[in-house]
């Protein structure tokens, strides 16, 4: 019993990784460092600005007690807001890059960077409440020179923007992100696409606007998924990659609006660059007014591609070898014991990751709070009937006893594994071809394995 609880949490660790490649990385701050040096402003290339139009101001949450932005420019002009937008890293949970708001406060002096990244490994089940989607994240500030200064230690390239908001918007911020650090207002409940980090620094923004961000982009449509996101993202890091193209379901595979791609601080980045918004007499004028670079100057270069990586063929060829190798133990087999052996212990092993996958697809489709590991398609290629041939297959094969019941359930789940590749390629599917390219080859060369003759059993009276 206790073995297999291990590895059940094994397993749930391992699926797990979806979520854990999209957290921030919090309090990994230096407590002591510097001013950076001044770098030279730059000026990329960037699409012609999106005029907005003047709205309103959002109303706070129904039941708080959130400050109202302000409508009038009464505010003496010492406040400053910039957006820290920090690259990716090196390691899995970097991945997704981190950002926060720099607010200066000319008046009181201070220069604080808000996040909403920050969370507890000692938390009371931090574990339980991560893998069932309740995980307590919470926003707080921090000297934001130490801040940049231990990110920059890192290696990660940092950007800054500045936003050109009027004196009573940058206090009306100011006021927000006080009011939102309370203890009584600080923690929410972590989605790691809908609400988390980035999201909610969007959010922040897009309320002393009155909405006009949101306005810009939430209609503008774009070939982004949540799924291809998180893929590209976590290129080069493949048990991560794996993992998240394995737990995420067909709700992953929605076309996003650019308002929704907001979820990864980069795209919000080069998002900012680009909008336009109501000055204070009306005019339109760019919402960042100046943007500056500061580049790595140590650490590992991560490199991430502009486009989604192609998985299928890569995850095809590893599928095939595989089946090629169960192959080569079946037909050596006929004369071989050993490779008998070794088929049956490839096919146990390989049949025990599947099914319990398969089970924990289904617990966290039907007892989490993970929306998007819902409706997954992938349950008929990593199916639990795979566990029934985790005992039938050796004993198939080295006794010839269940035949009948293990060819039956190797053709079952072969067919399944053949329906999910239709599936795939037809116009509405999960976009989970590269999965079946892993998975299909193995299960029918099973199915395969198991139909062809099998050396009668050894009786007792033969072994004398």
């Amino acid at each position: 019993m206790r073995s297999a609880r291990a590895l059940c949490f094994l397993s749930a660790l391992l699926l797990a990784l979806p979520a854990a490649a999209q957290r921030p990385h919090a309090r990994s701050v230096p407590l002591q460092r510097p001013r950076p040096r001044e770098v030279p402003l730059e000026t990329p290339a960037s699409p012609a600005p999106r005029v907005t139009e003047p709205a309103a101001p959002v109303a706070p949450p129904a039941g708080t007690a959130a400050p109202r932005a302000a409508a009038v420019d009464t505010e003496p002009a010492d406040i400053t807001v910039t957006v820290i937008t920090y690259s990716p890293g090196e390691e899995v949970f970097e991945r997704f890059g981190h950002n926060a708001i720099w607010v200066h406060d000319g008046r009181s002096g201070t220069d604080i960077a808000w996040n909403w990244g920050v969370y507890d490994f000692a938390q009371p089940d931090f574990l339980q409440r991560f893998l069932s989607g309740d995980t307590k994240y919470w926003m707080e500030g921090d000297d934001a020179y130490r801040m940049i200064a231990g990110y920059h230690d890192l290696g990660r390239t940092i950007t800054l923007q500045r936003l050109n908001l009027t004196q009573a918007q940058a206090a009306s911020l100011r006021d927000f992100v006080q009011w939102n650090s309370r203890e009584e207002n600080k923690y929410y409940r972590y989605d790691y696409f809908r609400d988390n980090c980035s999201t909610r620094l969007r959010d922040a923004i897009d309320r002393v606007l009155g909405g006009a961000l949101r306005r810009a982009t939430d209609t503008v449509q774009t070939p982004l998924t949540y799924r291809s996101e998180s893929v590209r993202l976590t290129d080069g890091l493949a048990p991560a990659q794996l993992g998240i193209d394995v737990a995420l379901g067909r709700p992953a595979d929605r076309p996003l609006t650019e308002w929704e791609s907001f979820f990864i601080p980069m795209r919000l980045r080069d998002a900012l660059s680009t909008v336009t918004v109501p000055s204070a007499n009306g005019s339109a004028v760019p919402l960042v007014s100046d943007q500056r670079t500061i580049p790595p100057t140590s650490g590992p270069v991560v490199s991430i591609p502009e486009r989604v990586p192609s998985l299928s063929l890569r995850y095809f060829v590893l599928g095939v070898l595989l089946a090629a190798l169960a192959v080569i133990l079946r037909v050596l087999g006929k004369s071989n014991r050993a490779a008998m052996w070794g088929l049956a212990l490839l096919g146990m092993l390989w049949s025990l990751l599947c099914g319990v996958i398969g089970v924990l697809l289904i617990y966290m489709w039907a007892f989490t709070r993970h929306v998007f590991w819902g409706w997954n398609e992938n349950l008929l290629l990593l199916s639990p009937l795979s566990l029934a041939l985790v005992i039938l297959l050796p004993a198939a094969l080295l006794r010839s006893r269940a035949v009948r019941p293990a060819r039956a359930f190797s053709r079952i789940i072969a067919v399944l594994g053949v329906l999910a590749a239709f599936m795939s390629i037809a116009p509405g599917g999960q976009a989970n071809l590269a999965i079946v390219a892993l998975v299909l080859p193995m299960h029918l060369v099973l199915a395969w394995a198991l139909s062809l003759a099998l050396p009668a059993p050894v009786r007792r009276d033969d072994r004398a």
